[in-house]
């Protein structure tokens, strides 16, 4: 049975997921939160200190996983194995925290402005740790050549798009991505990426 901390958080971290997911960073309010949360507004300031601690709760919630996925792409596993893991993980990660997903692609649009300097640099490493295995992918002949970091942006963009879409005027936000239609995207995915007979051929 969780503890009455770990219960006001995980209260004040859904709440603040929805207000700043429907708000944004500059117009969410800690009253509006602590209101969805069922709390009074001092025990949200109790747990952070400030609005902006509050806000990077939220995208740590799904920051390291995000992360976690994104190590599932390696030079030495194969794109047949590793990109429907790397879907199948992003997915989770949206069924489970689909507010703070929200939130963290909102933040992600507008540039990760609000994103701290060192979480900012975490996702730089990432990015060019796989930006280097789709480079050696593409040498290798496992997958079809392209620019790197076009593909990079559209294996970001495709694996949490049903979210974008959860995000457009007169939707509920509550669109979460079925572990169906996460599997067609990957195998979408697959099917365009993989070399022609004779470029494998070359390649060998």
């Amino acid at each position: 049975m969780p503890s009455i901390r770990d219960r006001n958080l995980q209260l004040i971290l859904a709440a603040a997921s929805e207000e700043f997911a429907h708000h944004g960073f500059a117009a969410a309010r800690v009253d509006a939160i602590a209101a969805r949360a069922g709390l009074p507004r001092a025990n949200v300031f109790y747990y952070f200190r400030n609005k902006r601690l509050l806000y990077t709760a939220v995208l740590d919630l799904v920051m390291e996983p995000l992360l976690r996925a994104s190590r599932s792409l390696v030079p030495e596993a194969h794109p047949e194995q590793a990109l429907p893991r790397y879907f199948k993980a992003k997915a989770e990660v949206a069924r489970q925290h689909p507010g703070a997903v929200r939130v963290w692609l909102k933040e992600m649009l507008h540039g990760a402005r609000q994103l701290p300097g060192e979480r900012a640099e975490l996702l730089r490493s990432s990015a060019r740790q796989t930006l280097a295995c789709l480079a050696q992918w593409m040498e290798r002949g496992l997958i079809v050549r392209t620019t790197p970091e076009h593909l990079l942006l559209y294996l970001w963009s495709t694996s949490l798009a049903t979210f974008r879409f959860g995000m457009a005027p007169g939707s509920s936000g509550q669109i979460k991505p079925s572990r169906a239609s996460t599997q067609a995207q990957a195998e979408l995915l697959l099917r365009g990426l993989r070399p022609e007979p004779c470029a494998l051929g070359r390649s060998a």
